[in-house]
């Protein structure tokens, strides 16, 4: 079973191995390229398999803190926030942040944290991190900029050429969209586009 398994991993397509990312015990990993992701609590460290090329991770900066006058934890959070980077295949990468020395310095932290992701050769990676409702933000506004443009290309064209383009920005926008959606939101999406067709026919 082991050597059948060993020729299988030496037949698959370079492309399917990924870079890996090891984060420390103090951030959960809430969502990878859109999909939930769930952590073991038995592990101190998570190991984050990743795709080749760009890569969206959602974060949670959590760590707990004794209580000075009783034998209480309390954890302080920060919300939700993303990074947002590239990576190439077969790289370890490295998770850093600055580590808090005490409850204070933890909740000044939480409200902006910052962190560093290195390469095996130890150059740092180029992200962006910022909270998710921001990031949300960006994307809303993105997507309804390109809608109105969409909309005054149709008032201004005089045939139905002004529909077919599609830069790459808008297909990346509909890629996420879709990852976010439910099941039944995807089903009713579906439905909309199958009547559009019907009624161009």
């Amino acid at each position: 079973m082991k050597v059948f398994l060993s020729l299988l991993l030496t037949l698959l397509p370079i492309s399917t191995i990924a870079a890996q990312l090891t984060l420390p015990p103090e951030f959960v990993v809430m969502r990878v390229n859109g999909e939930e992701y769930s952590t073991s609590i038995f592990l101190s460290d998570t190991k984050v398999n990743l795709p080749t090329g760009q890569n969206v991770l959602v974060l949670q900066y959590a760590e707990m803190f004794e209580e000075d006058l009783s034998d209480n934890t309390i954890t302080v959070k920060s919300k939700p926030f993303i990074l947002l980077f590239s990576v190439g295949p077969n790289d370890k990468l490295s998770f850093s942040f600055p580590k808090s020395i005490d409850k204070q310095s933890a909740t000044q932290y939480a409200k902006q944290p910052v962190v560093t992701i290195k390469q095996s050769n130890g150059q740092s990676l180029a992200l962006i991190n910022q909270s998710l409702a921001n990031y949300n933000d960006e994307v809303m506004k993105q997507t309804l900029a390109r809608r109105q443009e969409v909309v005054k290309q149709s008032l201004d064209a005089k045939d139905d050429g002004a529909f077919t383009k599609t830069s790459p920005e808008t297909i990346d926008m509909l890629k996420y969209w879709w990852q976010q959606a439910s099941e039944a939101d995807k089903q009713q999406f579906l439905d909309y586009i199958k009547q559009q067709n019907k009624s161009k026919k």
